[in-house]
C-alpha cells in the first residue's frame, strides 16, 4: 500500500489550459493498471495493449478553494473634511496610467484568476436571470496567473474619475463639473491630478464559460497610487505623494461585474488616503479665501486715482514706462493681457480672460505676484483686479476725448504665447461701431488671442481703450478687423470715477 500511494503521487498529473477570465479547466485521464508481475502503476497515458482491458480510470477531484492571494495590509484613514468659510480650490483626475515601480512586483503574476466548481458555477449562470446574489462565497478552483494586461483591461471597464470625483464632493470639496482638460479654454480648475498605478494585485474568480466581466464574480483588488498634483495657474507640480487602497472581498458573495466594482472601491480608499494627508488638504485650501477688503461685497475703491495724459507727449517716448505698466494674466485656463490703471496696484484687463477664477497671477518684467478680481462687468467684458503687493510702475495715463476715424493707434498685449509680452502692433480707428447696444472702436491693427484685456494707446501715449475681440479665419489668421472697449467705457462700467 505504501508503494501504491507513492506511485499515485509521483505518477498523477493535471493539465491545466487556462486564458484570461474565459478559460476551462482540463484534467488529463488517470489509468490504474496492474501488470503481469501484480505490480499497480498509475500513468496518465494507456497500458499495454494486452492489459488495456483491465485498465481502470481514476477520477480525480481538483482541490476546492476560497482563498485569495495575500495582499500587504492597509490601514483604513479617514478623509479630512473641509470646514473652511468659502470655497476649496477645484480639483480635476486628469490622468491614471500604470507603471509599476515596487522590485518585487512581477509584471506576469500581478494575482491570481480562479473558475467556480461547477455546481457553483451552475448557480451563477441562474444568478443572470436574477437580481439576488448568493448571501456568501462561492467555492472556486486556482486557475493560473494574472498579467498587467489583464489589469489594464480591468480598468479599461473602470470610470475612476466617478469615485474619485464623490469622494472630494462627499468631504466638502470642490471638482470639475465636465471632463474636457483643465487647459482648454474658460475653464477654472485650480489643480489637475495624475494617478500613476505602482503596485497592482488581484484574485478574480469567475464563470467558467464567460469571457466577459459583466457577470457575477469575487474579486479583490490592492492598489498602490501614486499621486503628482499640479498647479494650472502656477504652471508647476506643487505636491507629490503615494497612498494605498484596497477592496477584499474575494471571500464575500458574487458581486455583478465584481471585477470592475473591485477596482473602484480600491482606488476610492486611495482617494480617501489623499485626503487624509492635512499637506494636501492645506493645499486646497490655500488662498482659497478672497480677503474682505477685497471682496465683491462692500469694497472700497476709494484709492483709485486714474491720470489723464498730455496730449503733446509721443507714444515712442513713453514706451519705457509702458512697458513696466503692461502686465500679462495668467490663469488656469490660459492667459491674457492687462496694464495697470491706478496705484497702488489696480489692473484692468476683460472679464472673459479672468472668466470664473477670483485668483490670477499677473507677470510684469518677468515676475509673478498674484492678484485678486475685486470687480467685472461681463455685459461690458471689463475687470479689476488688485494685485496683493504694490508695484514699482506709474500707472497708465489715459485720454477719454473721441477718437477720429483713421487716427493713428498701438496696441500693446502678449500675443499667443507668454514668452511673447509686451508686443507691439500699430494700425488705425477704421471704425466707431454700437454692437449689443454697447460702442466699440474697430482696428485693422493685428491682435491675435492672449492680446485680450491689453491697453490701446493713441500716438500720444494715452490708452483710449482695451483690446476686446477679434475676427479670424478657421486657419486662426486674422481678418483685420478687431474690437477695442472705449477706456471711458470701461472705467464706467466698473464704477471707478476719472477726474
Amino acid at each position: 500500500m505504501k508503494n501504491m500511494n507513492k506511485a499515485l503521487r509521483c505518477s498523477l498529473a493535471i493539465l491545466v489550459i487556462a486564458t484570461f477570465f474565459g478559460a476551462q479547466t482540463i484534467h488529463a485521464k488517470v489509468y490504474r493498471w496492474v501488470d503481469e508481475n501484480g505490480k499497480v502503476h498509475f500513468t496518465d497515458t494507456p497500458p499495454p495493449k494486452q492489459l488495456k482491458e483491465e485498465a481502470e480510470v481514476v477520477k480525480i477531484k481538483p482541490k476546492k478553494t476560497t482563498s485569495a492571494a495575500k495582499f500587504p495590509a492597509v490601514v483604513k484613514l479617514a478623509p479630512i473634511k473641509n470646514s473652511a468659510v468659502g470655497d476649496a480650490k477645484t480639483v480635476i483626475l486628469e490622468h491614471l496610467s500604470f507603471e509599476l515601480k515596487e522590485k518585487n512586483v512581477d509584471e506576469n503574476a500581478l494575482g491570481k484568476t480562479y473558475k467556480y466548481t461547477r455546481d457553483a458555477n451552475a448557480r451563477v449562470s441562474k444568478l443572470r436571470q436574477s437580481d439576488k446574489a448568493p448571501s456568501s462565497a462561492l467555492p472556486c478552483i486556482l486557475e493560473g496567473n494574472l498579467t498587467l494586461n489583464n489589469a489594464k483591461y480591468i480598468a479599461k471597464q473602470v470610470d475612476f474619475r466617478e469615485p474619485f470625483d464623490e469622494i472630494f464632493e462627499d468631504n466638502g470639496y470642490a471638482v470639475a463639473t465636465d471632463k474636457t482638460f483643465a487647459m482648454q479654454e474658460n475653464t477654472s480648475v485650480d489643480l489637475s491630478l495624475a494617478a500613476v498605478v505602482t503596485d497592482i494585485r488581484l484574485s478574480h474568480c469567475g464563470s467558467r464559460t464567460s469571457s466577459n466581466l459583466r457577470t457575477f464574480t469575487q474579486n479583490s483588488t490592492y492598489l498602490k497610487i501614486e499621486w503628482t498634483v499640479f498647479d494650472n495657474l502656477a504652471r508647476k507640480v506643487v505636491f507629490k505623494t503615494t497612498t494605498e487602497g484596497i477592496d477584499n472581498k474575494f471571500k464575500k458573495s458574487p458581486r455583478y461585474n465584481g471585477a470592475a466594482i473591485s477596482a473602484a472601491h480600491a482606488f476610492r480608499q486611495a482617494t480617501e488616503h489623499l485626503l487624509a494627508q492635512q499637506e494636501f488638504v492645506d493645499l486646497l485650501l490655500a488662498s482659497s479665501i478672497v480677503e474682505t477688503s477685497y471682496s465683491d461685497t462692500g469694497i472700497s475703491t476709494n484709492d483709485i486715482n486714474v491720470v489723464h495724459g498730455n496730449s503733446n507727449t509721443k507714444f515712442v517716448s513713453k514706451t519705457g514706462k509702458i512697458e513696466k505698466a503692461s502686465v500679462t494674466i495668467r490663469t488656469v485656463g490660459g492667459h491674457g493681457s492687462g496694464f495697470v490703471i491706478s496705484a497702488p496696484g489696480y489692473v484692468l484687463t476683460n472679464q472673459h480672460v479672468v472668466a470664473q477664477n477670483r485668483e490670477v497671477i499677473v507677470i510684469m518684467g518677468g515676475k509673478e505676484q498674484r492678484a485678486v478680481v475685486v470687480r467685472s462687468d461681463a455685459g461690458r467684458d471689463v475687470a479689476l483686479l488688485k494685485l496683493k503687493k504694490p508695484v514699482d510702475a506709474e500707472p497708465m495715463q489715459i485720454d477719454t476725448s473721441e477718437v477720429s476715424l483713421g487716427e493713428e493707434i498701438y496696441v500693446v498685449g502678449t500675443p499667443l504665447d507668454e514668452q511673447l509680452d509686451f508686443s507691439i502692433s500699430r494700425g488705425i480707428i477704421s471704425a466707431r461701431r454700437i454692437m449689443d447696444e454697447r460702442n466699440y472702436y474697430q482696428t485693422d491693427a493685428a491682435i491675435n488671442p492672449g492680446n485680450s484685456g491689453g491697453p490701446v494707446f493713441n500716438s500720444s501715449g494715452n490708452v483710449i481703450g482695451i483690446t476686446v475681440a477679434s475676427l479670424l479665419t478657421k486657419d486662426g489668421a486674422s481678418r483685420n478687423i478687431n474690437y477695442v472697449i472705449p477706456i471711458l467705457d470701461a472705467l464706467d462700467a466698473l464704477n471707478i470715477a476719472t477726474k
